[in-house]
């Protein structure tokens, strides 16, 4: 077998290979039918990054949970020159700490392939940006706790798109800053592909349901409402980040003229209040399942998008335990 080459652009023939994995195995990096997989990269990759967590494992024990996968390659096309960003799951991780696994995480991969160049950031708007890799359990209720305290106020008053004085004495934010600045924090972080401590799901999961019980019941501080309110936030906000497809410009596989894009605009409006509150949260995710759909129909026949949506569940509940029993 010669050394495997990734592609330097996407064609229709990966195209429909995503759109048919997403439907069957959520994030294509897993499906046995991927090039990539056949090649023996993808094995390569698991092979790698599970050896790395072994060793790590070693050096700190339990600090280190689990080593997750996420970007382009577990949407399972790469292109030529993407990064492989890693995920790290930690439990009181120091930084010195957590910039040796880092660095050593990095030399295993550039020694195994040249191809596994880890994420060190890129730059956006002139500006260099760092991707998150660390998700601290440490933090799970420091983020939980301040996205939770007066919303109970803040979703009464939503309908009016005014600012909660009570709470903005505090916070100051509206419904939807405090949204935005709540799915920013990496508390999306464990819905990721599982690759070193597929075991430790229940843990970290198991963490945050200490703030979402499951089933829901109210707490000493939080009401059902309020408490309901997060597991939606959480659920739909994972429906928009790993669902859409950043990989190609949609746009240019689609002729879209100007009274096709009215009837995008239309159709995503209808989406919108199905998909509360991705209105405010990730609107572009909303648009992106409708280009999606078109792409569907174009070189499938049908639409999936919204049964790609449904799949993962009508509550967060169902979510959560659909995640902990993947293989």
């Amino acid at each position: 077998m010669g050394k495997v080459q990734l592609k330097k652009n996407i064609n229709k023939e990966q195209i429909v290979f995503y759109l048919l994995s997403c439907k069957n195995h959520k994030f294509p990096f897993f499906d046995p039918n991927n090039c990539y997989r056949k090649e023996g990269l993808f094995d390569e990759l698991e092979e790698t990054l599970i050896e790395v967590g072994e060793s790590m494992k070693k050096e700190y024990g339990d600090k280190l949970i689990s080593i997750n996968l996420r970007g382009s390659w577990l949407r399972g096309i790469p292109l030529r020159g993407d990064d492989v960003d890693v995920l790290y799951i930690v439990n009181n991780l120091p930084d010195k700490d957590r910039h040796y696994m880092q660095e050593f995480t990095r030399c295993a991969l550039r020694e195994k392939n040249d191809l596994f160049r880890m994420c060190e950031g890129k730059e956006e708007g002139g500006m260099h940006v760092d991707p998150i890799m660390f998700f601290d359990l440490i933090n799970v209720g420091t983020i939980m706790n301040e996205f939770m305290y007066g919303l109970d106020h803040f979703s009464e008053r939503n309908s009016e798109k005014a600012r909660d004085h009570y709470q903005d004495s505090f916070l100051g934010s509206k419904i939807a800053e405090k949204k935005s600045k709540f799915l920013k924090s990496s508390i999306l972080i464990p819905y990721v592909g599982w690759i070193f401590g597929k075991d430790k799901r229940k843990v970290v999961f198991d963490e945050i349901t200490k703030f979402l019980p499951i089933p829901t019941h109210k707490s000493g501080i939080y009401s059902e409402n309020a408490i309901d309110e997060t597991k939606e936030t959480l659920r739909q906000a994972f429906i928009a980040r790993n669902l859409i497809y950043p990989s190609i410009e949609i746009t240019k596989n689609l002729k879209l003229t100007d009274e096709s894009s009215e009837d995008i605009r239309r159709e995503a409006m209808g989406l919108y209040k199905s998909l509360e509150p991705l209105e405010e949260v990730h609107a572009r995710a909303v648009i992106n399942y409708i280009y999606m759909g078109k792409i569907e129909e174009k070189f499938l026949g049908k639409k999936l998008a919204h049964e790609r949506v449904e799949k993962f569940a009508p509550s967060y509940d169902k979510l959560v335990l659909d995640i902990l029993h993947e293989q």
